[in-house]
């Protein structure tokens, strides 16, 4: 069921780049709106990262980078991954776990300036659900995920399309963590999750250890995007979410300036709402990255982001 609803939500969207053609893109046309290399470029990436501070706005604070237009695809699915290697898009708004990124020989650009935050992966959780039981097992997982772990269960879903929630069972049994137990007997959680895969797979992965050990769970998987979810979460019809600290804590506070792991840890922390609270980060990373074509970073010399801002001739 999870599967097919991935499948639904990525021919939804696929249908959002139906006008666009292939090497469609301004950029082939040599044009540029403002100048620059990126003025020429379509960029392609979820709703929120047109608007949110480390997004669209970010790179061009930061950078001054201002992209020719801006194409709404998915949260780092195969819809973003399609549009840039058939040329719909010329830059994307990828996670830098995706197994798509090196799959294709796709290029990361550098970014200097640290626009993009810390984002280790984080359980936020109705503070009623966090009992000393559930803490446990939750904090147990954290300590248990690594990036490269990320890149592995990653390659599983999308590459060899395993079910995410057969995946996450067969992870928490390969660290010792899906054990039976009562630590969580007596709570009921609502989990939920946003439309990515990395994003499914961690909520199944909290989700099937808190019911081994004793807690009645139910999934609400694909939400959609954070301006969907978050308000469930922090009105208490969702209770169980897996994030990450930068991008959280950017949504939270328009103002955040934190970059480095602990600090942007210690800023969330802060900057939740009463009822919710942030357990251990993982050293688990998985950050936003501009990421664009080998033949695309070639053409223009691209290693940075910074180099989006050149002047074209």
């Amino acid at each position: 069921m999870r599967t097919n609803k991935l499948i639904v939500a990525a021919a939804t969207a696929a249908l959002a780049l139906g006008g666009l053609t292939a090497c469609g893109s301004s950029s082939d046309s040599g044009s540029s709106t403002n100048g620059t290399v990126a003025g020429g470029f379509i960029f392609g990436g979820p709703p929120e990262f047109k608007t949110r501070t480390d997004g669209i706005p970010g790179l061009k604070k930061n950078y001054g980078v201002e992209f020719g237009k801006y194409k709404v695809t998915d949260t780092g699915g195969p819809v973003t991954v399609g549009a840039l290697k058939r040329g719909q898009i010329d830059a994307a708004d990828l996670f830098t776990t995706d197994p798509s990124i090196e799959a294709n020989g796709f290029v990361i650009l550098k970014d200097p300036k640290s626009n993009f935050a810390a984002q280790n992966i984080v359980p936020i959780i109705n503070k009623t659900k966090a009992t000393d039981g559930v803490k446990q097992v939750l904090n147990g997982i954290q300590a248990k995920l690594t990036t490269e772990g990320l890149g592995e269960l990653l390659d599983k879903i999308q590459n060899k399309k395993q079910d995410p929630d057969a995946v996450a069972k067969e992870w928490l049994s390969s660290n010792s963590l899906g054990t039976t137990g009562t630590s969580a007997k007596g709570v009921t959680l609502t989990v939920g999750s946003a439309n990515f895969p990395e994003n499914v797979v961690l909520a199944d992965i909290y989700a099937d250890a808190l019911t081994a050990q004793g807690a009645t769970v139910t999934k609400k998987l694909n939400i959609g995007s954070r301006e969907k979810y978050y308000p469930a979460l922090a009105g208490g019809s969702l209770d169980l979410f897996p994030e990450y600290t930068g991008t959280i804590l950017q949504y939270i506070d328009k103002n955040a300036s934190a970059t480095s792991p602990d600090d942007v840890y210690t800023a969330l922390t802060k900057a939740l709402p009463a009822n919710l609270v942030a357990l251990d980060k993982a050293e688990a990373q998985d950050s936003d990255a501009v990421v664009v074509t080998k033949q695309t970073a070639q053409k223009y010399g691209l290693s940075s982001i910074a180099d989006l801002a050149k002047k074209t001739k």
